[in-house]
């Protein structure tokens, strides 16, 4: 009998180190969706825990362990399942039946091995014999049943496969096909290995008479690696195609989206743009009109002209993010720089100063980009406007991967508790800062000026 001798022990423990590094990969791949990493990880975790099993029951020929091996069975009859449940899952499905008969075997397996530990030593001694001799009926049975479950879910796997090809034939792209081609290799490769494995089994122990133990402990261990080794390259092969498709996908997408967003500009300057600037030309045509017109009249105009030069300077700002493909802490500055020069030919009392201190130019998403400048620009307009502050300062720092901006003025300062839960202003500001994953403090009271300090993560 070889599974006796020495070599088994290192065979045995090779395997389930070389099974347990191929798995582990898989397992920290964070492309895949969780579910799928655990699945495939407990295809070869579940051939780990046969091998420590045998090694600790059969190997050792200690009885009084039998019953753990009963217990054990629960695992490759759920080996099947378990396969199923991988490529249903990886191709973006859910298994929505239970799958409970495949439980049965396992549940009497355990029942067994409960009344075996619970019996007396002489029962175990005797069982454990017919074990090693192939001659328990429902172990061979338990055994035999494993491979033909297996068998069982792999076709079930593979009818799936066809038929989600079929239902999405029209909506399949190049990252699903990869993933269906795949599914399909990976099912016919445990298929086909589970069934030469059971040929093997009934030509061995029929024809030449190789004990179950040998088929345990070094047939099956060298048979599953060589199948795991196939399996494992495979995936990883697979998973470098995929990456590859996802990063021409990412890139098609990206250019399709900066497509749409230069169409929208080009659309919102020539239609949008055009009727403001028109809207405009006519106020500033009735504000120079010689008579004389009612004062309301001429507030109203007045604060309309204010309005539509408001919103081209708006539009202005959208489609600077909208036509821009990539936007950095520059570009900011200079945005920020030119609002200043605005504000400061109005306000020619108000002294304003910005220090932008950035290490590295980082890149901006544009949504980060366009909620600080409509922040920073918000801010500015209030201190403006009510805050009567003779000096508004700003400065932007950086520090690694974190941006720090902090807007001061020395006017008039507000009592932040009565307004906060009123003025929309201050929720709007909040808002576009936390849209961003970005913190904001405020510093104000009554008579003191104001602070705002602004962090977000670049």
């Amino acid at each position: 009998m070889l599974y006796k001798e020495p070599f088994v022990l290192y065979l045995n423990i090779s395997v389930c180190l070389i099974l347990l590094f191929l798995a582990l990969p898989s397992l920290l791949n964070k492309r895949e969706e969780l579910r799928v990493r655990v699945a495939f990880f407990l295809i070869f975790f579940v051939v780990i825990v046969i091998c420590l099993i045998n090694l600790a029951v059969l190997y050792s020929e200690n009885y009084k362990l039998a019953f753990m091996g009963f217990y054990a069975f629960i695992l490759p009859l759920l080996f099947g399942p378990i396969v199923y449940y991988y490529v249903v899952n990886l191709l973006g499905c859910k298994v929505s039946k239970a799958i409970y008969f495949s439980l049965i075997p396992g549940i009497l397996s355990i029942s067994y091995g409960i009344h075996l530990g619970f019996s007396d030593n002489r029962v175990q001694q005797k069982v454990f014999q017919k074990i090693l001799d192939g001659d328990h009926l429902f172990y061979e049975v338990t055994n035999l049943l494993t491979l033909i479950l297996t068998l069982v879910y792999c076709l079930k796997a593979w009818f799936f496969i066809n038929k989600f090809r079929k239902e999405n034939k029209g909506a399949l792209h190049s990252l699903l096909v990869i993933k269906i081609n795949w599914a399909r290799e990976f099912i016919l490769y445990i298929f086909s290995n589970v069934f030469i494995f059971i040929l093997l089994v009934l030509v061995l122990t029929i024809g030449f008479n190789v004990t179950t133990m040998d088929m345990d402990l070094i047939g099956m261990p060298i048979f599953m690696l060589v199948v795991y080794l196939l399996v494992a390259i495979r995936s990883m092969m697979m998973y470098k195609d995929f990456e590859h498709e996802f990063v021409l996908a990412k890139i098609e997408a990206e250019k399709d989206l900066q497509e749409q967003r230069l169409k929208i500009s080009e659309d919102l300057h020539d239609t949008l743009g055009a009727h403001l600037t028109f809207i405009n030309t006519i106020l500033d045509g009735m504000k120079n009109i010689p008579s004389k017109i009612d004062s309301t009249v001429t507030n109203k105009i007045n604060m309309l002209a204010d309005l539509s030069e408001n919103s081209i300077v708006d539009l202005k700002n959208t489609l600077w993010v909208l036509n821009t493909k990539e936007i950095q802490l520059q570009d900011l500055k200079e945005k920020i720089l030119n609002f200043i020069k605005n504000v400061s030919e109005v306000k020619e009392d108000v002294e304003f100063e910005l220090n932008f201190n950035i290490s590295k130019n980082y890149k901006l998403h544009s949504k980060q980009a366009i909620n600080l400048f409509r922040t920073v620009q918000e801010i500015m307009n209030n201190a403006v406007k009510y805050s009567d502050a003779t000096k508004i300062k700003i400065d932007v720092d950086q520090v690694d991967r974190d941006l720090y901006i902090q807007i001061t003025d020395n006017g008039r300062g507000f009592d932040y508790e009565k307004v906060k839960n009123k003025s929309f202003g201050l929720k709007n500001i909040e808002n576009r800062i936390t849209s961003i994953n970005g913190q904001m403090n405020l510093e104000t009271s009554t008579g003191n000026g104001t602070k705002y300090i602004i962090k977000i993560k670049l």
